[in-house]
C-alpha cells in the first residue's frame, strides 16, 4: 500500500487526534500507522483494502462538502475537520456512513492493538 498522502493523514489523524481523551493522549498519526498499512496491505482483502482507500478519499474530498467547506480535507481548521467527518458519518447517503465504518475498523485495528493503549485502558 502506498504511503498516506498529506489528505489521507489529515483525515486519520481527525479521526483519532492526539489528546483527544485524557487516558489516550497519543494520536494514531504518531504510533506507526503507515508500518500498520504496510501490513495491512499485504494481509487483507483486497475489496477491504480498496474500500479503506475510498474512504480516504471520500473523508479528504467530499467530507469538506458537506458541511459547505471547499476540498480538501486539508483546508479546513481541525475542528472543522473533525465535523466534515461527522457529517459523514451521520450522512443519508449509506456509502458514505459504511466507509467511515471502515475507516474506523482498520484503524481501531492498530490502535487497539498498541500495548500502550490497552495499558491505558486496563485491558490486559
Amino acid at each position: 500500500m502506498p504511503r498516506l498522502s498529506r489528505n489521507g493523514r489529515a483525515v486519520l489523524d481527525a479521526l483519532l487526534p492526539a489528546d483527544a481523551n485524557p487516558l489516550l493522549r497519543t494520536g494514531l498519526t504518531s504510533t506507526g500507522i503507515e508500518d500498520f498499512l504496510d501490513e495491512f496491505a499485504r494481509v487483507s482483502p483486497a475489496h477491504l483494502r480498496r474500500a479503506f482507500r475510498i474512504g480516504l478519499f471520500a473523508g479528504a474530498w467530499i467530507a469538506p462538502l458537506l458541511v459547505r467547506r471547499v476540498p480538501p480535507i486539508t483546508r479546513l481548521e481541525e475542528a472543522d475537520r473533525e465535523l466534515a467527518l461527522a457529517a459523514m458519518a451521520e450522512s443519508g447517503v449509506p456509502e458514505l456512513r459504511q466507509l467511515i465504518s471502515v475507516l474506523k475498523t482498520v484503524i481501531c485495528l492498530h490502535y487497539g492493538g498498541l500495548s500502550s493503549v490497552r495499558e491505558a485502558i486496563g485491558y490486559p
